[in-house]
């Protein structure tokens, strides 16, 4: 028997998951839902009860739907209202389904998450707010084959490249819920600037919830002999000089070839088959240096085994994966640091330079996540008082792919020229000239599966030559999948959050069992709307 205030330590020690970091697949419809006959809500038998409503102070509301309201601050329907307990306190509906005045007023202020395991018909509050799930019938059949292996997106930005509109970033990947909500700087390495119109095609490709505050463009006239890059802490600098290493040797041997340029031929290796956080070292030798201050730049992006561990805490969580996800969003600070500590588990691209006495010195630490696009990084190098320069990086086995690594001189820092879009257009829609909502953080940009939008940017001086970074800010929600809940397994959860080095040493067989297939099915499982 669990008495209460075991209970209450097994919640507090089992959540510790939700979210992580990926993405999935669907479709769902953009208006109001009135599921029965209104005004006449106190005579309507009520169907399954299919929104849970969870507060802020712990409370929960079972509803059978939601009901239009006048008012943008509130919802309100019909259910029962349970205390933090689950001890019914009120119901307004009687044994027999029949509503009972008075209807249920929920501030949203009040509201930490919608759940609802019917497609979600709402707008605006409501709908950035909600965790749905989706039934098997709805997802691609690679995902079924695969399900920790499917399309997560991010969301996804993709430019003019010179030749097509390639893939080129993919926004604040690791921003799993509001209390998660960061801005991100991308570099957009291969876009090509013609004139002064400038497009970015934005895309939700996967079965998420994408809440979008701002992408705006940061900009910075360049020579055609310079670049610009951005060092972890959000500072610009023009470069010039650009050296590959003369050597570069990975645990396989010389990993030269791959990560001499950025061109998606990528250096990685495969897991641990016995501890998923095990380390490896790539070291650098440059033997011609420039002179002045020097960076090194890195080109990368993650393998697939943050998604698998994103999407297995959501299937060990089942069923109370809203709860934990509402406390989280309720100030739970507690929940919301044993969610991070499996990524600080994972680890991040440590960088350590070999100073003049041999000994090595760590000067950063890459950890941006996302496994869609290639980030590009510029890492402060100290000066070594030595005629040539070792640097070496120490990642986890498996959990990076890298693309480019080379040394840079680093010239003048630079302020960029902000630009936000001009004109927003949804694809397939009568919608057009949204852009309020990517200029407005309070009227955000909210994205569902299928969604397509055109970005378009002025610029203010054609005749020049540009660098552009895309500046985004926002948070997802990913939505549970039914094929998740045959996993769940609190005991599970709480392992992997409470004790998360020891969870990736007995993750490891599972995971490598569906390794080699990642890649390939990842990719061939983005959603594509049907019309």
């Amino acid at each position: 028997m669990v008495t209460g205030l075991k209970l209450k330590h097994l919640i507090v020690f089992i959540f510790i998951g939700i979210m992580i970091i990926a993405c999935s697949p669907t479709r769902v419809i953009r208006e109001l839902h009135y599921p029965y006959p209104y005004p006449a809500p106190y005579s309507t038998k009520i169907f399954n009860k299919n929104v849970k409503v969870h507060m802020k102070d712990g409370c929960l509301y079972m509803l059978d739907s939601l009901i239009k309201n006048s008012s943008p601050e509130t919802v309100r329907g019909y259910g029962s209202y349970y205390n933090q307990y689950r001890e019914i306190i009120k119901s307004n509906v009687d044994s027999s389904g029949i509503r009972i005045a008075p209807v249920f007023q929920i501030p949203l202020s009040d509201v930490a998450l919608f759940e609802t395991n019917d497609v979600i018909r709402a707008t605006g509050k409501i709908l950035a707010m909600a965790l749905i799930g989706v039934p098997t019938a709805i997802i691609t059949a690679y995902c079924i084959i695969n399900p920790k292996a499917c399309f997560g997106s991010c969301p996804t930005f993709y430019a003019w490249d010179g030749v097509d509109t390639s893939l080129m970033a993919e926004g604040f990947s690791s921003s799993i819920l509001r209390s998660f909500e960061k801005k991100d700087i991308d570099m957009l390495y291969w876009s090509k600037v013609t004139g002064d119109d400038f497009r970015l095609r934005l895309t939700n490709e996967a079965l998420e919830t994408h809440v979008i505050k701002y992408a705006d463009l940061l900009v910075f006239p360049r020579a055609n002999n310079e670049r610009v890059f951005a060092t972890e802490d959000g500072k610009f600098f023009k470069t010039s000089d650009i050296r590959s290493p003369s050597t570069c040797i990975a645990p396989e041997g010389d990993c030269r070839e791959a990560i001499k340029q950025m061109d998606h031929r990528e250096r990685y290796s495969a897991a641990d088959s016995t501890n998923l956080i095990q380390r490896e070292y790539i070291e650098m030798n440059f033997d011609s240096l420039p002179g002045g201050k020097l960076g090194l730049i890195v080109g990368c992006r993650q393998t697939f085994l943050t998604t698998y561990l994103f999407y297995q805490s959501l299937a060990y969580l089942g069923n109370s994966a809203g709860y934990f996800a509402a406390r989280i969003e309720s100030g739970d600070n507690n929940l919301k640091k044993r969610v991070n500590r499996v990524w600080e588990v994972l680890g991040g691209i440590e960088v350590f330079v070999q100073n003049s006495n041999g000994g090595w010195t760590k000067v950063s630490q890459i950890e941006e996540m996302g496994p869609i696009a290639t980030d590009v990084h510029l890492i402060e190098l100290p000066k070594t008082g030595t005629t040539t320069l070792k640097v070496k990086l120490r990642l986890t086995k498996g959990l990076w792919r890298i693309d480019y690594l080379a040394l840079a001189k680093l010239e003048q820092s630079v302020e960029p020229i902000k630009i936000k879009p001009s004109l927003v257009i949804r694809e397939n829609s009568i919608e057009n000239n949204l852009e309020s909502q990517l200029t407005d953080t309070l009227k955000p940009l909210i994205t569902l599966p299928g969604d397509v939008y055109n970005l378009r940017y002025v610029f203010p001086d054609i005749s020049k030559n540009y660098e552009v970074f895309l500046c985004s800010k926002g948070y997802y929600i990913e939505w549970m999948r039914e094929t998740w809940l045959a996993e769940e397994n609190l005991k599970r959860a709480s392992l992997m959050f409470g004790f998360p080095k020891l969870f990736m040493r007995m993750a490891a067989v599972d995971f490598k069992k569906i390794e080699p297939t990642m890649e390939d099915n990842f990719w061939r499982s983005r959603y594509v709307k049907k019309n």
